[in-house]
């Protein structure tokens, strides 16, 4: 593959919990894209872009005759490259980016990668504020669980953070066909019909609705990972509604009250 045939990845994003990775995971196993671990650098080098193009692109320009679109093709051609190995031997030939953190520069990342794909996954935040109570995720300072693993209501506080700073962006992707949304619930409990969707958005075939245990080792394959372990095989239809089961009374009310009504934006009632 040669510089010139590098191409703009698909850049999955959402709240944790919301499927991110097992999205990465289904689409690593296609015959034509190729995922890897979260790798927040990535998102530093993109901002650090910005910063610069807002801050010293017309002195670039006029003294060093160094127009911003030189600037912005240097950063996006460096961070492809890092893609190219792992493209190079699958034999594959587009990048799929997943990250967190990815959903609170969408903007910047739209303006770097002008052909990027972006998956915005979804899920019921009642759901993710469950599931954040199984990640064992630490204040590095002094060793403790973050507020947001030891209580669901701090866990849904965090997915109205979330997603309120992800949404200033997701319209105006979504009106010129750059942002396709997929619900963790719809993935789940109809998986052929929302990777069909999924598929013809990214302009290739549908994915197969599974993970395997080469994709799940690759897309969690960090240092310092301390997610729960991703599922393989097929897609964990019972996942969906578990947090019934467990987020009662007060909680609940809680719960519901600090995510209303951002959440009914996705049919979450």
């Amino acid at each position: 593959m040669s510089e010139g045939e590098r191409v703009d990845p698909v850049i999955i994003t959402g709240v944790p919990r919301s499927g991110v990775r097992l999205m990465a995971a289904i689409l690593d196993a296609h015959p034509r894209l190729a995922s890897g671990p979260d790798l927040p650098f990535l998102i530093t080098m993109a901002l650090q872009w910005r910063e610069i193009a807002t801050t010293l692109g017309a002195n670039h320009a006029k003294f060093h005759n160094l127009p911003p679109e030189s600037v912005r093709e240097a950063f996006r051609s460096t961070m492809l490259a890092l893609f190219e190995p792992r493209l190079r031997r699958e034999r594959k030939g587009r990048f799929v980016m997943q990250s967190f953190a990815a959903m609170l520069s969408l903007d910047v990342l739209a303006a770097l990668f002008p052909a990027a794909h972006f998956v915005f996954m979804v899920r019921d935040p009642r759901a993710v504020a469950m599931s954040l109570q199984k990640c064992d995720w630490r204040n590095p300072a002094n060793g403790a669980r973050l507020p947001y693993t030891v209580n669901p209501t701090a866990g849904a506080r965090l997915w109205t953070e979330l997603m309120q700073a992800g949404l200033r962006s997701v319209p105006a992707l979504e009106r010129v066909g750059r942002l396709h949304i997929v619900r963790y619930e719809d993935l789940c409990t109809n998986p052929g019909a929302t990777l069909k969707r999924l598929g013809d958005y990214l302009g290739e075939a549908a994915p197969a609705a599974g993970v395997t245990h080469a994709s799940a080792a690759c897309v969690v394959a960090s240092a310092d990972n301390q997610h729960p372990p991703l599922r393989t095989g097929v897609i964990d239809v019972d996942a969906v509604d578990g947090w019934r089961g467990t987020m009662r009374g007060d909680t609940l009310r809680e719960v519901t009250a600090c995510t209303f009504p951002l959440a009914s934006r996705f049919g979450y009632g």
